[in-house]
């Protein structure tokens, strides 16, 4: 009945296409840059998780950095015998948010997929996993934050955060922006019928 409506009615016709047309490639526009973002952000949290430039401690005869999995001094690394419940943390969340990103990451896929899958092609589900994420490191980052600054003691010794650390604050906004994209998506889709065509 509805495209009787239109039939009669051509001057609504380009508009309502125009209107439609617009409105998926805002959205398109939107997941794919989250997509990017959150696998942007992936990269980042599993290379600052492996690498072990957290914290370098400058000392007057030589140079020692630590990870979150072991410390090297002198081109010799070391696995500690005994970790710090806050870097268990750090690890914990971190891991957490890398699951998360890729479940994000998933969800952007299923969108592209020709099959129904269910949840997974809702743009809720990277919206929330993307957000999510970005909690968790949040989270991973602070506590390793509060807890390492102020550590040195020694007046010889400067103690610095380094780029492993910055790789996992740097993936903190990416992954909230990927998170307002996804939003942008959702409310676009709910608005629009998108998921129901």
């Amino acid at each position: 009945m509805a495209f009787f409506s239109y039939c009669s009615r051509p001057e609504l016709i380009p508009k309502t296409v125009e209107t439609l047309i617009l409105t998926f490639s805002r959205m398109l526009a939107c997941r794919v840059f989250s997509m990017v973002l959150t696998a942007t952000s992936l990269v980042l949290l599993l290379m600052a998780l492996i690498t072990d430039y957290w914290l370098v401690a400058y000392g007057t005869n030589d140079i020692v950095h630590s990870g979150l999995w072991k410390w090297c001094r002198d081109g010799n690394c070391f696995v500690p015998e005994v970790t710090f419940d806050y870097i268990v943390a750090t690890r914990a969340f971190l891991i957490m948010a890398c699951l998360m990103s890729l479940a994000a990451i998933i969800a952007h896929i299923a969108f592209f997929a020709p099959c129904d899958c269910g949840i997974l092609d809702k743009p809720f589900f990277a919206l929330v996993a993307a957000f999510t994420a970005g909690l968790f490191t949040l989270i991973a980052v602070a506590v390793f934050t509060a807890e390492s600054w102020g550590k040195n003691e020694n007046p010889q010794i400067q103690l610095t955060f380094e780029w492993s650390f910055y790789l996992a604050w740097g993936a903190f906004p990416m992954l909230l922006l990927a998170g307002i994209f996804s939003l942008v998506v959702q409310l676009c889709s709910s608005r629009s019928g998108y998921n129901n065509l």
